[in-house]
């Protein structure tokens, strides 16, 4: 009787733990898709250009840098057009 209870007690426990170490990579792995997420990553840089003519954009000297970015290399490229142009400096 007591040995029955105590396997059932052992039972328990032992799917408390398989619950907890579940939740534990369930959230693990949700932090890590948020992580993914973020736009500011060691391997972004957000800046405001110009376009100049042909349609080029300069990304800036420091930015180039810091992503450790050489001509040829192929980036990606997010456009958001602001608005006020000149007028606002840029």
């Amino acid at each position: 009787m007591v040995m029955d209870y105590l396997k059932e007690v052992q039972k328990l426990w032992e799917n408390t733990l398989k619950m907890q170490t579940n939740l534990i990579e369930m959230i693990t792995t949700a932090l890590n898709n948020l992580a993914k997420l973020n736009p500011m990553q060691s391997n972004t840089a957000i800046f405001r250009a110009k376009l100049q003519s042909g349609g080029r954009l300069s990304i800036p000297e420091a930015d180039r840098i810091a992503l450790d970015l050489k001509e040829g290399d192929v980036v990606k490229v997010i456009v958001i057009k602001e608005l006020g142009g000149e007028k606002d400096g840029v």
